[in-house]
This record gives C-alpha cells, structure tokens and sequence, in this order.
C-alpha cells in the first residue's frame, strides 16, 4: 500500500498540511475517470416532490443533473427505500412506486439519464455524457418473504439490496433495532443465495453483528457496504468494525464511506443523540398538523426538521471524513474502499460538502493526505464497478 502513497506521508504532519492546494487536480481525476457514488435516496424526491433530475433547482437536495456534473460524479446507485413505519403493510407497493419514479425520469429525460446494469453500461454512459442510474433496494422488508419480487426487482435493473435498514425484518436483525433472530434465519440465508444466483450484490450496511459475520460465511460472492463509515473512529452501531471491514476486503468487495456526521464525529453522534427527543417531538407535530391539513407528510418533510435541528450543533469539519476515508483505505486497501454519500437521505454532511457538486474537495483533501492520484482510482468508482461485475456466482 505504500507504494500507493506520495514519499511526503513519511514527513511530519505538520509539513503535509502545508501542502498546496490539490482541488484543481482532482477536478481532473474525477474528469479522466469513473466515480460512482454507492448510495443516495434521491428516489423519494422524484416520487414525493414531483421533483425532475435536471431540475437546475435543488430544492433543498444534495444530488442533481447540475451538481453531479460540477463534481463529475458519473453513477449513483439510487436507494428503493420503503419507510418502515409509515409504509406498514405496503412495503412491496411503495418500493414498486419508487421504482416506478425512477424508470419515469429515465423515460423523461433520455438524453440525460440511462439505466446501467454492468460496468460496461456505466463505461458506455460516460462516453455517451449521459448519467449512469444504478439501483439498490434498501432494507429487505421490501421483499418480505418473496423472492419471486426480489427476482422481478432485479430484472428491472436492480443490483444490490441492502438485507436491512434501522429497522429489524422477518429474516435479518439490524444493528439499529431489537435482535430478533440472533443475525439471519434460515430464509434470510435463502434470499443470500439467490442474490448470489441473480447476481445482485448483498449489501451488508445496516445489519446487526451477528447477521453481518453469518452473511459473510453464506454469500458466495463479494460483499458490500454501500454507506458505512469506520466504528474505530466512531463509535455508531451502524458503522463497521475493523474486523468487519477487513471480512468485506477479503471477500473481495466494498466499503462505501458514508457522509453522515453522526457517523463521523463522536461529539456530533452524541449531540444529535441528545437532541433525539425534541427532534421526534417535532417530527410527530409536523406529521399530525399535514394530517389534520389532510396534507401529505413525506421523507422529505421530516428530513427537512432533522436538518433544522443539525444546523444548531457545531458542524464538524472535513477533516473528519477524510479521517474514515483514510482509515477504511488503510484498513482494507485501496481496491476495496468506495464512497456512499448517503446523498438526499442525511441531514448534514461535513463542512465543505453540502452537494455532489464538492465531491472533488474530498478528492483533494486525500492526495493532500500523501495518498496519491493514481490510487484513488478504484476508490472512486473501478472498484465497485470491479464488485458489481462479480455479484453473480
């Protein structure tokens, strides 16, 4: 790995952070290559807001046509989240709806946006200045226990499914929820296999301990984490741990960092954990005023109040995504760390990044780092083009 760093690692600190600036530079490694981003909810926007992807309006959004063209940001896998709690008993409707959002503004903005389901799709959509749109299914409630949907899903595009979200299902225990079956039950080792068959990536973002090391030892292909920071740096449930990161190394996937400040800052993590109370508070007034408004109450609405309530806690610095990026890349080497913003699902990333549009700046902040330009490559998109192209086994 050391070969992959700049000879002025070895110097002090202090002596790397006088560095010149390295934005420009990155602004051309972005341009020359790939850069896929594993994870962004920008489908409740196109579902919910009647939002368009070349809206030059972001409307409170983090991800557009515009910005991923300012940050040359050339594929998203875009997240079919069905919200657990609100979409109870229609799970499977709601990620249909979403899907259903997305292939709309494919259809409405053809010259713009393609659907890609390998790395030569990707490949052929920046040679075509086209936006490669990729498609992940969040939390395996969305399938429930039919895996006749979870086929259907994939032959619409649909290549990694994420066996969990904050919330526990009927086969796969999260790290945010009550464990209910000591990791995965017989079936969820099921719906591991034939992701396998299909050849959709098991995303590993989200699960508990326990699920995580049993889908380790059941997946016969590469894993993933398409939005997990570094538990050694903070200590999130959600994040992973170094044992865990180097597991998805050695299976010969990826960890795709994410941007969430709660998952990068320790003090951030627990003020926002502080604020919990008053933010559900408000969540829960908002929601019962839209209904007695008989007006909708979406993702984004909520989204909206965690955002107000962030604001007030001191924003934490890029450095301190630098710092998971950098520990992910050391821990489990350069051709198996990604990105995975979060994008359109966070309420605040670190100071600097507000939109994909700054995607470079995190570029620059790792060659400034000593981590040198030719092996950021596979973290900005080779390496999970790499994975998505061994999913199937």
């Amino acid at each position: 790995m050391q070969a992959l760093h700049r000879a002025k690692l070895d110097q002090p600190r202090a002596t790397i952070k006088l560095m010149p600036d390295y934005l420009a530079e990155a602004h051309a490694l972005h341009a020359e290559n790939i850069v896929v981003d594993g994870h962004a909810d920008t489908p409740q926007r196109f579902a919910d807001e009647a939002w368009q992807w070349t809206d030059p309006e972001l409307r409170g959004g983090q991800l557009s046509a515009q910005t991923a063209k300012a940050g040359h940001l050339h594929a998203e896998f875009f997240a079919l989240w069905a919200e657990p709690t609100q979409w109870q008993g229609h799970h499977q409707d709601r990620t249909l709806q979403l899907l259903a959002a997305v292939e709309d503004q494919l259809t409405r903005h053809p010259e713009a946006l393609t659907l890609c389901t390998t790395s030569a799709d990707v490949r052929a959509a920046k040679a075509q200045n086209k936006f490669a749109a990729l498609l992940g299914v969040e939390g395996g409630h969305s399938i429930g226990t039919d895996l006749d949907l979870l086929r259907h899903l994939h032959t619409r595009g649909v290549r990694y499914m994420t066996l969990t979200w904050s919330n526990t299902n009927d086969w796969c225990d999260s790290s945010n929820d009550t464990a209910q079956h000591n990791g995965l039950t017989t079936f969820g080792c099921r719906v591991i296999a034939e992701m396998n068959n299909l050849g959709m990536l098991v995303d590993l973002s989200h699960v508990s301990d326990a699920a995580f090391w049993q889908a380790i030892r059941t997946s016969r292909a590469p894993v993933i984490a398409s939005h997990s920071s570094a538990r050694a740096l903070t200590d999130a449930p959600r994040n992973l741990t170094d044992d865990q990161l180097r597991a998805i190394a050695e299976s010969g996937g990826v960890v795709m960092v994410n941007f969430f400040t709660a998952f990068l800052s320790e003090p951030f993590r627990h003020a926002w954990n502080h604020q919990r109370g008053e933010r559900e508070a408000a969540i829960d007034a908002a929601r019962t005023a839209a209904h007695a408004a008989n007006q909708p109450f979406h993702f984004s609405h909520e989204l909206a109040i965690d955002r107000t309530f962030a604001r007030q806690l001191p924003r934490p610095p890029l450095a301190t995504l630098l710092a998971h990026i950098d520990h992910v890349l050391r821990i489990c080497g350069p051709a198996h760390t990604g990105l995975g913003s979060d994008f359109d699902g966070i309420p605040l990333a670190p100071a600097g990044i507000d939109t994909a549009a700054d995607l470079p700046r995190i570029t620059a902040g790792l060659i400034a780092r000593g981590w040198h330009p030719s092996g950021l490559r596979g973290l900005l998109g080779e390496n999970i083009l790499r994975t998505l192209d061994q999913a199937k086994v």
